[in-house]
């Protein structure tokens, strides 16, 4: 879990949530570095789940989401390109102000320093307690 380059510990976590800015759904920590697209992979949400509706960024590009449209090599975006761009800039917005939230909890954002082998259900339990939380308010 230690990156060298960073000189700090991390792992992926994949954030679902509503339109409406509410935390929907976190995965399940996975380890190591890895792409947005395999860790959603690793999370086994897209075997029961149909995200045709769902909105992500560039790293979930042919997971039949929609997502920002890539500038094409040597050539630029049409007009309807770039306002389609900016409409989906604008709806993840709410979705990183969640991951920013969630982020609240003192254990998600430092380095995480005792043994890896609690990591999963601290995480959990983190989020557990986001959710009721959530259902509180």
């Amino acid at each position: 879990m230690y990156s060298g380059k960073h000189k700090t510990t991390g792992v992926n976590v994949q954030v679902a949530c509503d339109l409406d800015g509410r935390l929907a759904w976190v995965s399940d920590p996975v380890p190591g570095r890895r792409h947005d697209s395999a860790a959603l992979d690793l999370s086994g949400v897209l075997e029961t789940l149909d995200p045709q509706n769902w909105i992500g960024g560039k790293g979930y590009i042919g997971k039949n989401m929609i997502t920002p449209i890539r500038k094409p090599p040597r050539g630029d975006l049409t007009e309807k390109q770039k306002n389609f761009n900016t409409s989906v800039h604008v709806i993840r917005w709410r979705i990183e102000q969640v991951i920013a939230h969630l982020k609240t909890w003192r254990i998600l954002h430092v380095d995480y320093r005792r043994p890896l082998a609690p990591f999963e259900k601290t995480i959990a339990a983190v989020i557990g307690l986001h959710f009721f939380r959530m259902a509180a308010e």
